[in-house]
C-alpha cells in the first residue's frame, strides 16, 4: 500500500490510485455459548445450501466455528471439574472433622 502526499493510504488497482477504505463494519456475532455457535453454523449451512455462499467459504467458516465450539465446551468442562474438585475437598474436610 502506498501513501499519497497527504499521508492517506491509497490502494493501487490496475494502475489506478484509489483511497483505501476500511471494509464496512459487520455486526458483532454472539458466539459465547454452544447454542449461539450452533445457530451460526446452521446459518452458514443454509447459505451454502441456497448457493448464497461458496461451499469452500462455508467449509472454512464451519471449521472456525467448530474450533470456537470446542473451546467453549472445554472451558465448560474445566469449570465443572473445578466445581467437582472443590466439592470433593469440602466433603473430605468435613469427614476429617467428624
Amino acid at each position: 500500500m502506498k501513501h499519497s502526499g497527504k499521508d492517506k493510504p491509497v490502494q493501487v488497482i490496475e494502475g489506478e490510485h484509489l483511497p483505501a477504505h476500511p471494509p464496512p463494519k459487520l455486526p458483532r456475532l454472539r458466539l459465547g455459548t454452544l447454542r449461539e455457535v450452533r445457530r451460526e453454523m446452521a446459518k452458514v449451512y443454509e447459505e451454502v445450501r441456497r448457493l448464497k455462499l461458496p461451499s469452500q467459504e462455508g467449509t472454512r467458516l464451519i471449521y472456525m466455528l467448530t474450533a470456537i465450539s470446542n473451546q467453549i465446551r472445554d472451558t465448560e468442562l474445566e469449570q465443572r471439574i473445578e466445581k467437582l474438585e472443590q466439592a470433593s475437598e469440602e466433603l473430605r474436610a468435613k469427614n476429617r472433622t467428624t
